[in-house]
């Protein structure tokens, strides 16, 4: 069997690990796995065609390298004999329509990977909405119960059939082990003594980095906050006010970039703690990237996160949207060195257990085939 997994975000926002590692399970179930992408790697296991750009001028040259892309995507797949791909969704805008329509062209079968059932930028187009769930996709996966009660909704009952919950997997191979909590902050210019949390990812208003700030003043002031991620279409000027308004620029370190795939693995190195203050959310790749390296976390009490965080056992859940609360277990987390440790062994541990991708590739073999 032959499987393509079209991407054309790929290393922009860590789904280059994502696509690989699912790849690479899918090649130990006897599939033949390919990758098109923006990224290539070696493995002649895995074939890989990085026919998608990464940054761009403009507007039109984005748009342009995409055609491309695309169509250079499916003559491969069509001269290699390659009739079912899968694709990410996180909105159903454009260029997802444009993926789903040019992919039918070609006459492929599609397995859609819901990431997010909803766009939380407000770019879904009902009707791409329509074509891309409810005609185009062979099946529809999502990653937790969530997901899948929040989709049900919006496709027809009779199309329930082709939904599946398939797991995100982990990040257990990705932690560089020659790299130390002492190099890592050696290497930021960051104090070797002191308590540091971190806020990681791209910027957005659910992720509500609002509250993790207004929490600043009653938090330890021994532990400084790591911000880290672009800021994408938001405007960091409010995040500034709060930060100057709380008087906690001291105890702030801004990072408001691109962040290389270096530079993650030198901050997931250095942190004490991971905060994830997130209003909504489907799928969190940033919480199962932290628990796989042993980060301990902090996070909100929301459904998606509750399937995977059991609390003061591999992680700490604060009541949502909640300063004092969230304050108060990050003082509980960073002052308790036993608590720390303990979170650190049951994330890998359930990381191992439950979000394996040996276990992730079979669920798709019934759905290839």
């Amino acid at each position: 069997m032959k499987i393509g997994i079209i991407d054309p975000v790929g290393i922009k926002s860590g789904m280059n690990h994502y696509d690989y590692s699912l790849a690479i399970s899918l090649q130990k179930q006897a599939v033949k796995p390919y990758i098109y992408s923006n990224f290539e790697v070696e493995n002649s296991e895995v074939i890989t065609k990085s026919y998608f750009g990464v940054m761009f001028s403009s507007k039109l040259s984005q748009t342009i390298n995409f055609l491309k892309g695309m169509l250079l995507t499916c003559f491969h797949c069509k001269r290699h004999d390659i009739n079912t791909i899968i694709v990410h969704v996180f909105s159903t805008h454009m260029m997802a329509f444009l993926t789903y329509f040019i992919s039918k062209v070609f006459r492929l079968k599609i397995i859609t990977i819901a990431h997010d059932v909803s766009s939380f930028t407000n770019q879904d187009n009902r009707i791409f909405h329509w074509l891309i769930y409810e005609k185009w996709s062979k099946y529809i996966i999502v990653h937790n119960e969530f997901s899948k009660q929040s989709i049900l909704p919006l496709i027809k009952e009779s199309l329930h059939s082709k939904l599946r919950i398939i797991k995100h997997g982990a990040f257990l191979t990705l932690p560089d082990q020659s790299i130390s909590t002492d190099i890592a902050r050696e290497k930021l210019n960051l104090d070797p003594k002191r308590h540091y949390i971190l806020f990681f990812g791209r910027l957005k208003p659910t992720k509500r980095l609002d509250v993790l700030l207004n929490a600043m003043p009653a938090i330890d002031n021994s532990i400084h906050l790591i911000i880290a991620g672009s800021s994408g279409k938001v405007n960091f000027h409010q995040y500034q006010e709060a930060i100057d308004r709380l008087n906690i620029s001291d105890r702030v370190l801004l990072d408001v970039n691109y962040i290389t795939e270096e530079k993650r693995e030198l901050y997931f190195k250095a942190v004490n703690a991971m905060i994830l203050p997130y209003e909504v959310i489907f799928q969190s790749g940033v919480l199962l990237m932290s628990m796989s390296y042993g980060i301990p976390v902090v996070v909100s009490d929301i459904p998606p996160f509750k399937e995977v965080i059991v609390d003061e056992n591999n992680g700490s859940i604060f009541q949502s949207l909640n300063p004092t609360d969230l304050a108060q277990k990050i003082n509980t987390l960073i002052q308790d060195e036993s608590l720390k440790k303990n979170y650190s062994v049951n994330a890998i541990q359930t990381m191992k257990k439950n979000y394996s991708w040996d276990d992730i590739a079979k669920q798709y073999i019934p759905l290839i085939s």
